[in-house]
């Protein structure tokens, strides 16, 4: 049987890729982490990480363990939560980029929805620019937003992504024609700020083909052969596929920045306890491409 006081150690480690880290993430000394983790594996009689001297990585054991790890304890929150019967009431305006609420947005929300019922929770997405124009005005408490290499913000960088070149598997060849057909966000996009630069200091005359405010848009005009795009690794729609900087002799891209930005004044306890729900994900994003 699975003691599952073990595994908020073991989902920390797997998060976290250092278990110095994962004990400050579930406030443990480092050895008692080390013997949760080896007191899992003999229960289970398999290997859940394989350690060097850069990183741990789960071992096909480990991956197994992971998903359902997350789901057990999420259920106990979930039954915490109904027999307790969480008092937190408010409302929080949220604003996602359009990129990261394509991918992430359900397991941003499950949880806290699940622990919060009372919280009215609203969902804006849009892209980074109006969405802080818009916290700027009032409209939204936080907004989960891209920034460009570079910018200072009061707020701390909230995870990476690796920004790379993409395009349709029957259509790679577009990516050698110059000038080079591009689809791209709409302005204001960071991505787009990103990009153009970079091409024209490489010396290649990038030209818009394709424009569009959302994701989908973007997908439509890649898929349909009207240029190339950039996206974060793990924000990739479906049917298409990286391609490779160099082979293509395309300018290497910089990591996106995203940080989780607040607006002025005092925040009240929902939106406080949003915060830190997201926050406490961050780190199993970074995993994602570790």
């Amino acid at each position: 049987m699975i003691d599952t006081s073990l595994l908020p150690a073991f989902l920390a480690v797997s998060d976290t890729g250092n278990f110095s880290r994962a004990a400050q993430r579930v406030s443990l000394t480092q050895s008692t982490v080390s013997q949760q983790i080896r007191k899992l594996e003999l229960s289970l009689g398999k290997s859940l990480f394989v350690r060097d001297t850069h990183r741990v990585v789960l071992t096909p054991a480990g991956i197994q363990l992971l998903p359902l790890a997350r789901s057990i304890l999420d259920s106990i929150a979930h039954a915490e939560h109904v027999l307790t019967d969480s008092q937190l009431q408010g409302s929080v305006r949220l604003g996602i980029a359009d990129d990261f609420a394509s991918s992430r947005l359900p397991a941003i929300l499950r949880s806290f929805r699940r622990t919060h019922t009372k919280v009215d929770l609203k969902i804006e997405v849009a892209l980074s620019g109006p969405l802080l124009d818009r916290l700027r005005d009032g409209a939204l408490d936080l907004a989960l937003v891209k920034t460009l290499p570079g910018d200072h913000r009061p707020e701390p960088l909230l995870t990476q992504e690796p920004l790379v070149w993409v395009g349709a598997a029957d259509s790679l060849d577009l990516a050698k024609v110059r000038p080079l057909p591009l689809a791209l966000h709409a302005e204001p996009s960071v991505t787009r700020r990103i990009v153009l630069p970079l091409l024209q200091k490489a010396g290649i005359q990038g030209i818009i083909m394709h424009e569009s405010s959302q994701i989908s848009g973007l997908r439509a005009g890649v898929l349909a052969g009207m240029g190339i795009t950039a996206f974060g690794r793990n924000f990739i729609p479906p049917d298409l596929v990286v391609l490779d900087a160099q082979t293509y002799g395309l300018p290497d891209l910089p990591s996106l920045n995203f940080i989780l930005a607040r607006r002025s004044g005092p925040l009240d306890e929902a939106i406080t306890a949003l915060i830190k729900d997201i926050e406490s994900r961050a780190p199993e994003w970074e995993r994602r491409h570790a």
